[in-house]
């Protein structure tokens, strides 16, 4: 036995404790960290909801299961939040090897008659509330600070907007993922959450061909702020230089803020959405990181951009996700129909 393995000639085989940990540990690493910490999120509220009601939660039982989710639509959960229930209890048994709860063909029409209820008796608990989208004709109207916030500020949203970039692949650009074309810019997205096995795309980004939106170019700002942040990543966080401001004046430094060795993570992206969309008068329950990628969408195919080319530059497999923000074309179409 070596490091609880069997060795068979020389080939190492696992014993069955050790293979056990392992397949499991590779079944886990299947799915993303956010994925995982959802799961648990949702496993621990059943198992807590189990306990009070001293029920087992693995193996679970299916009528167990369809109580649970009665008692929370009881307690005014989203219909979104009840699917991400029944599926972290769900794969949460499959994960050990045990059939899911909600396969049962019995509760599958119960869970419907739930939905079916609550969409006719609790309409607000189904309707989805979408984020609004944010374009170019808003940021070009919102007040970005002098100095090294503004910049980087203005080129997140900018790069936001044009590529119809996730929050998390934004904050993860670096210097040495972007690259000059004849059209401006191309970034790699060496993983994002529709290609889990970082199998690699890229975006373009476009220069500014309005006049009026010269001042406003995702290209030139991206590039003033490479030249700026002396790190690899590109939206690094900012911190206040604490200085009197005799020493700044004397020394001539009148921009109060710096870089630091820390880049940006998803949820400071979705702050900085939050707070330029509230400058303008945007209410911030509305707003969110995917503004962002809903005004590029929305805008594109507002300007009659072709469909297939919005849906290579979203990454979307499905051309009915990119259908979703084509919300103008059937009024389009019917213009001086009547």
């Amino acid at each position: 036995m070596t490091n609880n393995c069997l060795e068979i000639g020389k080939i190492l085989v696992p014993d069955q404790d050790a293979a056990n940990l392992l397949k499991r540990t590779l079944i886990q690493n299947a799915d993303s960290a956010s994925t995982r910490r959802n799961r648990q999120h949702f496993w621990k509220k059943f198992k807590e909801w189990c306990e009070a009601h001293d029920a087992i939660p693995l193996p679970a039982e299916p009528d167990t299961v369809v109580f649970y989710l009665l008692n929370q639509a009881g307690q005014e959960q989203k219909k979104s939040t009840l699917n991400n229930m029944r599926w972290a209890i769900d794969t949460t048994h499959q994960q050990h090897g045990l059939a899911a709860p909600t396969d049962d063909p019995e509760v599958k029409q119960q869970i419907k008659g739930l939905f079916r209820t609550m969409a006719e008796q609790r309409p607000e608990q189904v309707t989805q509330s979408k984020k609004k989208p944010i374009t170019i004709n808003q940021i070009r109207i919102m007040d970005f600070p002098k100095g090294v916030l503004g910049l980087r500020d203005k080129a997140l949203l900018l790069l936001g907007f044009a590529t119809g970039m996730r929050r998390s692949e934004l904050a993860a650009v670096r210097k040495d993922h972007i690259e000059e074309t004849e059209y401006g810019l191309r970034i790699r997205i060496p993983r994002s959450k529709s290609d889990q096995l970082g199998d690699g795309d890229s975006v373009d980004v476009i220069r500014a061909a309005m006049g009026r939106n010269q001042k406003h170019c995702p290209v030139k700002t991206v590039q003033e702020l490479m030249v700026e942040n002396p790190y690899e990543h590109l939206f690094m966080r900012i911190r206040r230089v604490n200085t009197p401001e005799g020493y700044r004046k004397s020394k001539m430094l009148s921009e109060p803020n710096r870089f630091i060795d820390r880049p940006l993570d998803g949820n400071g992206v979705y702050r900085i959405v939050k707070k330029y969309g509230g400058q303008i008068g945007l209410a911030p329950e509305d707003l969110g990181g995917h503004s962002l990628r809903a005004g590029c969408a929305t805008y594109l195919l507002e300007k009659e951009v072709p469909p297939a080319a919005v849906q290579k530059q979203m990454r979307h497999k499905s051309f009915n996700t990119t259908q979703q923000y084509n919300r103008g074309e059937t009024a389009r179409a019917l213009v001086g129909s009547y």
